[in-house]
């Protein structure tokens, strides 16, 4: 039998955020620098924001609950942290750069590896030289490549069709880089000018999909189809529920199953699927009307009932 556990604190004090942050640091490999972005993809219980806005910022935060930053495995406070800086010019800086980087036997060095080694941080080196990046350059050294996917419109906007129904609402711009997510909000705004365009974009690529026709069936001309390749199956006919007609069937139901009630965004690892009510064996069509929104379990459910 399943059991489902509160993924969210009962109550909100001090105390309360500050062991949910001793809870997520444990939860690292030893000598990891718990990060906003670390902690965020450790599923936490309240929200980095939440933590920030209460202590008046994420270090005060770390400091509080008794983490610190690491400096060679050991947890330095912050002000420690950055003592050295104080004392130290450009040339003493960009010789620090360049013993991290020796360090990290690689060609590149990150702001992770370098906050991790180095006896103060890149927010030193970012205010020295304007950003990290800047203060790699005036040591000589390259900044890790980035490496970037073309996508696809159409997979930017099923990405975000997920991430719409896993919060049941539209998510906001930094909830892009969280999971499920698997694309950053910043493609989008490369790809649309402004987030709000993206999302317009979406909202009309979503509503002009057709509820009725929607193609032939990609299938349809598989080696071995019980089926003639040469009479494709329609789209009302086909199983396959196209993303953006599934989505609407989504929306129109709130984003939760219609048997059971229950959605992503208020349970932990439901995924919800567009269900044929007259299922495709019995001549159901692949229809706006005739499909439903029900999670994994109750489809699955649904399955075994109907082989009886």
């Amino acid at each position: 039998m399943s059991r489902y556990e509160i993924d969210f604190l009962e109550q909100y004090t001090d105390e309360a955020l500050l062991s949910e942050l001793r809870r997520v640091a444990a939860l690292l490999p030893e000598g990891k620098r718990l990060t906003k972005t670390s902690y965020e993809n450790l599923t936490p219980r309240v929200a980095s924001s939440t933590v920030r806005h209460r202590f008046g910022g994420w270090r005060i935060a770390l400091e509080k609950a008794g983490l610190g930053l690491l400096y060679n495995g050991r947890i330095v406070s912050q002000k420690m942290r950055e003592q050295p800086i104080k004392r130290m010019s450009n040339d003493a800086l960009v010789a620090e750069l360049r013993r991290v980087h020796v360090l990290s036997e690689k060609g590149w060095l990150t702001s992770d590896y370098f906050n991790a080694h180095s006896v103060t941080s890149e927010d030193a080196v970012r205010l020295r030289f304007g950003s990290f990046r800047k203060g790699l350059a005036a040591a000589g050294i390259p900044h890790a490549p980035y490496k970037q996917r073309l996508r696809t419109d159409e997979e930017c906007f099923e990405n975000l069709a997920a991430l719409w129904t896993h919060y049941g609402r539209r998510p906001a711009y930094r909830e892009m880089s969280l999971p499920p997510s698997t694309i950053q909000a910043k493609t989008y705004v490369a790809r649309w000018g402004t987030w709000r365009k993206a999302v317009k974009a979406f909202v009309e690529w979503a509503n002009s999909e057709p509820s009725g026709d929607l193609g032939p069936d990609p299938g349809s001309a598989i080696s071995g189809s019980s089926r003639s390749p040469e009479i494709p199956r329609t789209g009302v006919d086909c199983r396959e529920v196209r993303p953006g007609l599934r989505f609407k069937v989504f929306q129109r139901d709130h984003f939760r199953c219609v048997a059971c009630g229950r959605s992503p965004a208020t349970h932990l690892n439901v995924e919800l699927h567009a269900d044929h009510v007259v299922s495709v064996a019995d001549d159901g069509k692949t229809t706006f009307e005739n499909l439903q929104t029900l999670c994994q379990d109750c489809n699955l459910g649904k399955g075994r009932t109907s082989m009886r």
